[in-house]
């Protein structure tokens, strides 16, 4: 697999890691995900639209943009 998201993976594990759920509820990421608190919701549609962009066939071998 391409690692070009592999830094918005991260930055959306640490901002999940980062909430009340995850913290104070002792769940764990995967858990606190389903509940998705609002500030990591962009990280979550720009994860979506880079692992779209591997799938496409321009954008594997262009590369996806801006990651």
């Amino acid at each position: 697999m391409s690692t070009s998201c592999s830094g918005l993976i991260t930055k959306y594990v640490d901002c999940l890691r980062q909430t009340a759920c995850y913290r104070e509820k002792k769940k764990t990421v995967t858990q606190c995900a389903e509940e998705l608190p609002e500030e990591c919701d962009s990280l979550r549609y720009a994860l979506f639209a880079c692992k779209r962009g591997q799938v496409d066939a321009r954008s594997r071998i262009q590369g996806n943009k801006g990651y």
